[in-house]
């Protein structure tokens, strides 16, 4: 009998929370949040479509774009898969964000091929929500 107590206290969390996440990015895009390993294991169905997911900073790198601006590269994990993201917007390693932007299944610059990336429109920080906010 606990066991269905977990469950129901996590989906009583779970579900507000995915709902409030999707009415804050409502005006933004018309994309859903989407959990990382369905996006991962269908990369074709959200080929060059507008996503939301979230995830950990991880390895965050700056380069320097063909037009001298700075771009942040980083992972975005979660326990169930890992995202290339490109943004202008600039995160630290460990930061808990939501991202949303273009996913790219499979991208040729030059002689390297990126797989899985998504190209960044917003990055919001996770921790900014209130947790009285949510259910």
């Amino acid at each position: 009998m606990p066991s269905k107590t977990l469950v129901h206290r996590w989906c009583r969390f779970r579900a507000p929370v995915a709902v409030f996440v999707s009415f804050l990015f409502a005006p933004l895009a018309s994309a859903n949040l989407l959990e990382m390993a369905d996006l991962v294991a269908h990369p074709e169905v959200y080929d060059h479509k507008t996503v939301v997911v979230i995830g950990s900073v991880k390895d965050v790198q700056l380069v320097i774009d063909q037009k001298g601006e700075p771009t942040f590269r980083f992972l975005l994990a979660d326990d169930d898969g890992t995202l290339k993201v490109t943004s202008r917007i600039q995160v630290q390693n460990g930061d808990q964000v939501i991202v949303e932007g273009t996913f790219t299944r499979r991208r040729q610059g030059g002689r390297l091929t990126v797989y899985n990336e998504v190209n960044a429109l917003t990055i919001r920080p996770l921790n900014q929500f209130h947790s009285d906010l949510i259910g």
